[in-house]
């Protein structure tokens, strides 16, 4: 039973990593089916123009990119609530509607070819109610453009005059809900963008960027980690907390009372094990988000979450046991041990996880239950094979290339009982005089006493005399 509470506690601190990784990898795996799902409404929205020349659909299918790459920023930044849609019914000023669970918007979208036309056309008295929105490479011009505009029209045209005004004031090249915006696009790039749609009937997402790299910054990765970390840190304890809760609630019933000490003991070892969690799943996290999201390089954004998990969690192990061993708390035999057992365990966890993906195909679960299940049993499996290297060695004279320790010194209580003098720091301490009283010796026949010794194990990893 020790054993196995020995191996359940090593499987639920270190599957932490793993369910890390996994939380950090279906984030991004959101981002990216936002950005799916805008690549393909701008090629359903090219396709329906297929028969429209390319300066008409650049205004169009800006007004699906600025939804669109809205919607991706929020998904990016965890902002489930907000959304938006590219109405296309040419009603005046309401291109895109937008907004969040509050407020609703609309916003008016102008791509023409210069700054002065975007600027003139905007002009309309009817989108002072609306967002304007008009190309990144175009911005100032059309401020300073509508600044002319309206104070030539000031005393001829004075509606004229403040809708320009407006335009000055209010214009952007991008749509923002309560800092979350779209991505920027240029006249060119619409123009470039309309051109490869309705050739190709597709589009280079890394050279219009449209990438998870371009959307998930670190600061999103901090936040998504130390969500991870939270969630870890919770598991672990709910994982540990059952087991000692019935434990210590069944030794309260059957003595009585409740022991504070050992309550207050387990309460401690909770809170450790729990920051020990999520620390794992946090620092998990951030590498996988990193990796998955390309921010570390496109080369690493295949490698597998459980990989990374275990990575992560088996170098926490050996700096914990390297800590240990230059502490002197633990030997270079443990030293060795401990990190072979610790590979093995998280491999089997790996496999455990990959399995329970696939048998379970529930976001998460799967993958944490068989991490759980194949980290326990490799452990498990560890000790066992443990065990009968250790007889082995007992019966063999091996040594397994210095892991096991051969130690043939006779234990001190066999060689006091057989007579000899041992070694031991003697005390003075001053004696009362008393008179001893008179006894009469009794007579016993001596007898010969024997004991034999067995080799077997004595300590961690070693090989001795046993009485």
């Amino acid at each position: 039973m020790a054993e196995f509470a020995d191996a359940f506690w090593r499987a639920s601190r270190d599957q932490a990593a793993s369910q890390g990784a996994n939380l950090s990898r279906e984030f991004v795996n959101q981002v990216q089916t936002s950005l799916d799902e805008a690549i393909a409404a701008l090629q359903r929205e090219a396709e329906r123009r297929a028969n429209v020349d390319v300066n008409y659909v650049k205004g169009n299918l800006a007004e699906v990119w600025h939804a669109e790459t809205l919607k991706v920023a929020a998904s990016a930044k965890g902002r489930t609530d907000i959304w938006a849609n590219a109405v296309g019914n040419n009603k005046t000023g309401q291109d895109v509607q937008y907004g969040d669970a509050t407020t609703a918007r609309n916003a008016e979208l102008k791509y023409y070819k210069t700054g002065e036309e975007t600027a003139r056309q905007l002009g309309n008295p009817a989108y002072n109610d609306s967002q304007k929105v008009v190309p990144a490479d175009q911005l100032q011009e059309v401020i300073a453009e509508a600044q002319r505009q309206a104070a030539r029209n000031r005393d001829t045209r004075p509606d004229i005059a403040a809708a320009n005004q407006n335009t000055a004031q209010t214009v952007s090249d991008r749509l923002e809900v309560d800092g979350v915006t779209s991505t920027p696009l240029t006249e060119g790039d619409a123009r470039a963008l309309a051109t490869d749609l309705q050739r190709d009937g597709e589009l280079d997402a890394e050279a219009y960027g449209l990438t998870t790299e371009a959307f998930i910054a670190w600061s999103d990765l901090l936040r998504e980690s130390g969500t991870a970390a939270l969630h870890a840190a919770a598991f672990s304890a709910a994982l540990s907390c059952a087991p000692q809760l019935y434990r210590l609630l069944l030794q309260a019933q059957r003595s009585g009372e409740l022991d504070y000490h050992a309550w207050s003991t387990a309460a401690r070892q909770l809170v450790g094990q729990s920051a020990n969690a999520g620390l794992r799943g946090g620092l998990a996290a951030i590498i996988t988000g990193g990796c998955r999201s390309g921010l570390l390089g496109p080369a690493l954004k295949r490698l597998p979450p459980a990989a990374i998990g275990m990575a992560t969690a088996l170098a926490l192990n050996s700096l914990q046991h390297g800590w240990q061993y230059a502490r002197g708390e633990i030997s270079g035999r443990e030293l060795a041990f401990n990190s072979s057992r610790d590979t093995l365990t998280l491999l089997m966890g790996t496999g455990g996880a990959m399995l329970g993906q696939l048998l379970i195909p529930i976001p998460l679960l799967g993958a944490t239950l068989g991490n759980l299940l194949g980290s326990t049993l490799g452990a498990l499996s560890i000790q066992a094979a443990q065990h009968k290297a250790l007889a082995l060695c007992v019966e063999q004279d091996w040594t397994f290339w210095g892991l096991v320790e051969q130690n043939y010194v006779v234990p001190e209580a066999v060689l006091a009982r057989a007579g000899f003098d041992l070694f031991a720091p003697q005390q003075l301490a001053a004696a009362r005089f008393q008179a001893p009283p008179f006894v009469a010796p009794a007579f016993n026949e001596p007898r010969l006493e024997l004991q034999f010794l067995r080799r077997g194990v004595v300590a961690f990893h070693t090989v001795g005399y046993l009485p």
